[in-house]
C-alpha cells in the first residue's frame, strides 16, 4: 500500500519481505505463532510487474496465536490408532506449523518441509514420507493428493478456504468446516455442522457401521440371487437335452420364497444394519460376500436336484417333494442367518428364535400350508431332511472356518 509522504507499506511474512532472519520472529515461529512483518519502502511499486524493493526495511513484527481445540490431541490419537496417515498441508510457515503440531499432539512434528524451496518433482518425491508441508500453494496442494492416490493411498482432506478447492475435489474424501467459505461447501462429500474436527471418528464411526454391517448381511442376500442363477441354468439346460424325464421344472413357486424371505431376508437383516460396528473396513467387499454366499447357494442346488432324484426312486408325491425343499430352503437360509447373528447376544438370540419360530409357525399352519403347496413333513421325508441338514451343517461350519482363516 502506497501512502503519500511515507513511502509504500507492506505487510507479509518475514521471510517473504526481509533478506536476513529475524532472530525476533524465529522464536515467534517456534512458539507456534504466525508473523507479519510490517515493512517500508520508498520505491514505488510497479503494480505490473510487482518486485520486492531493494531498499525495504522492517518497522514491526505481529505475533498471532491461534488457540488449540480441545480433544484435538485425542483426535489425533485415536485416528493414528486405526492406521490412519495424517499430514498437515498448510499455507503458513512450516516451522509454526510443527510448533503447533507438537502441541496438539501430532505425532510426526518434526517432518516437515518449505514447499516454496522446492519443486514440484522434489514435492512429488517427498510426498509420501513426509508429514507436514509449509507454505504450500493450491497447485502444490492438488499434486500431494494426486501422488498419494497414485500411491495407492485413499485420502481424504479437511479445508476451509478457496486455496484447498484443487485439493478438496481431487481427494476421494472432501471434509469442509461449516465456518469455511462457501465455494468449499458446494464441492464437499462432508460439511462438520460444528466446524469441529473432533467429530470426525464418529463419521468414521458411522461409515464402517454401515459398510461392515452391509458387508455382514450381503451374503443372505446373495445366496438366493446365486442359487436362483445355477437353477435356472439347469433348468434351461435339461430342456435342451429333449428327454421329458430329463427336464427340471423350477422348483420353488413365488409364494414360497416370499414366505421364506419374510424369516431369512427380511427382518434380521433389518435388524443387525442398526448394530454399531467400529471395526475397519476389509477390502474385496464383493468377492468375500461370494465367497461366504456360495456354500449355502451349492446346498440348495444340491438339494433340488438329490430330493427330486432320490424322491422319484422312492415314489414320493409332489407334495412331498416340495414340502422336504422348502423345509430344506429356508433350513438352509437360517445357516447364513446364524453366522451373521454370531457372536451371540440376548437380541440376537430373540432374534434368531423370532426367525426360526415364524418359519415354522407358518409352515406348519394348515391353511397356510395350502397357500404355500406344501404339507408336514413325514415319516419318510423326516429322516432325509434330518441328515441331509446334519451333513450340510457341518459343511457349513468347516467352510466358515476356514473362510475366517482366510
Amino acid at each position: 500500500m502506497e501512502l503519500e509522504g511515507l513511502g509504500t507499506v507492506f505487510l507479509g511474512a518475514p521471510e517473504m519481505l526481509l533478506d536476513s532472519e529475524v532472530p525476533e520472529a524465529r522464536e515467534a515461529l517456534e512458539r507456534g505463532s504466525r508473523v507479519l512483518v510490517l515493512a517500508l519502502s520508498q520505491e514505488k511499486l510497479d503494480h505490473h510487474k510487482p518486485q520486492k524493493p531493494s531498499d525495504i526495511q522492517a518497522l514491526a513484527l505481529l505475533e498471532i496465536l491461534d488457540p488449540i481445540r480441545e480433544g484435538a490431541a485425542e483426535t489425533l490419537d485415536y485416528l493414528r490408532s486405526q492406521e490412519v496417515g495424517l499430514k498437515i498441508i498448510s499455507g503458513d510457515n512450516p516451522v509454526t506449523v510443527s510448533s503447533i503440531a507438537q502441541k496438539a499432539g501430532f505425532a510426526d512434528y518434526h517432518s516437515y518441509v518449505d514447499c516454496s524451496k522446492i519443486t514440484d518433482e522434489e514435492l512429488v518425491a517427498m510426498a509420501e514420507e513426509t508429514a507436514i508441508f509449509g507454505r504450500v500453494s493450491p497447485h502444490q496442494k492438488k499434486l500431494i493428493i494426486q501422488t498419494l492416490k497414485k500411491a495407492g493411498h485413499t485420502t481424504a482432506m479437511t479445508g476451509d478456504g478457496v486455496n484447498d478447492i484443487l485439493a478438496l475435489r481431487e481427494a476421494d474424501c472432501s471434509i469442509v468446516m461449516a465456518e469455511g467459505d462457501p465455494a468449499t461447501r458446494q464441492i464437499a462429500n462432508l460439511v462438520l455442522l460444528n466446524s469441529d474436527f473432533n467429530d470426525v471418528p464418529e463419521i468414521l464411526f458411522e461409515g464402517r457401521r454401515v459398510v461392515n454391517n452391509i458387508a455382514h448381511i450381503a451374503p443372505i442376500f446373495l445366496i438366493k440371487t446365486i442359487y436362483s442363477f445355477l437353477l435356472a441354468v439347469i433348468c434351461i439346460a435339461s430342456v435342451l437335452l429333449g428327454r421329458s424325464e430329463w427336464i427340471l421344472i423350477f422348483p420353488f413357486i413365488p409364494i414360497q420364497i416370499t414366505m421364506i424371505d419374510q424369516f431369512v431376508e427380511g427382518f434380521p437383516p433389518f435388524v443387525l444394519t442398526f448394530e454399531r460396528n467400529i471395526k475397519p473396513v476389509e477390502p474385496n467387499f464383493l468377492r468375500r460376500s461370494m465367497l461366504r454366499a456360495l456354500p449355502s447357494a451349492l446346498m440348495v442346488v444340491f438339494s433340488v436336484l438329490f430330493v427330486k432324484i432320490f424322491g422319484a426312486s422312492q415314489g414320493w408325491s409332489e407334495l412331498e417333494i416340495s414340502t422336504l425343499l422348502y423345509y430344506l430352503l429356508g433350513s438352509i437360509g437360517f445357516l447364513s442367518v446364524f453366522r451373521a447373528c454370531m457372536p451371540f447376544t440376548l437380541w440376537r438370540v430373540l432374534l434368531v428364535v423370532w426367525s426360526v419360530g415364524g418359519f415354522l409357525a407358518t409352515a406348519l399352519f394348515p391353511m397356510i400350508q395350502k397357500l404355500l403347496e406344501i404339507s408336514t413333513l413325514t415319516g419318510q421325508t423326516l429322516p432325509v431332511y434330518g441328515a441331509m441338514m446334519l451333513v450340510f451343517t457341518v459343511i457349513f461350519i468347516l467352510t466358515s472356518r476356514y473362510q475366517a482363516r482366510k
